[in-house]
């Protein structure tokens, strides 16, 4: 598992850094942002489309402030993304 903080690199940490985390195999990664106050998980990376050379990942949620969300190393630990947040 990989946890970012985003604070004012959204961008990059949705698109370049989770291309890199995908690639690396990493099962369950997940952004804070900071400014839009929510948590992006994204899950289950996969290798696009044979030419594309790229890998992805197939699952990607955004949760706001009131939610809760377990880590796939951790099903039964609910983490509430206010707890995350400043």
């Amino acid at each position: 598992m990989v946890v970012e903080v985003s604070n004012g690199t959204l961008g990059f940490d949705a698109t370049t850094k989770a291309e890199l985390y995908a690639t690396a195999g990493v099962p369950d990664y997940w952004v804070i942002d900071l400014e839009g106050r929510q948590l992006l998980v994204y899950r289950d990376p996969a290798l696009l489309p044979t030419g594309l050379g790229a890998t992805a990942y197939r699952s990607h949620q955004v949760f706001g402030p009131d939610a809760s969300v377990s880590p796939l190393a951790a099903p039964t630990a609910g983490i509430r993304v206010a707890d995350l947040l400043p």
